[in-house]
């Protein structure tokens, strides 16, 4: 194996973008159909889900700083 100076690599070395396009698409489309599932259905009941999730955890997190925020405001801290 003849080791190349790095000029020489990057003159061999040709970029397919199209190519790589497509396996970056295959790839995130491999990664989406394993999140959600591979039928429309699938996915319909598991985005339902995640949103779901994600409006409960929100509407908890609001009303977590609320509490906190009230209770900071209406309580006397010794030494402070």
């Amino acid at each position: 194996m003849v080791k190349k100076n790095k000029s020489a690599r990057d003159q061999d070395f040709k970029a397919d973008m199209q190519t790589i396009k497509k396996e970056d698409v295959r790839k995130l489309q491999e990664t989406f159909n394993q999140f959600f599932g591979d039928s429309s259905d699938e996915m319909r009941k598991n985005s339902s889900k995640l949103k779901n999730k994600i409006y409960f955890f929100g509407f908890v997190a609001i009303i977590f700083f609320a509490v906190v925020s009230f209770l900071t405001k209406n309580m006397n801290f010794v030494g402070i």
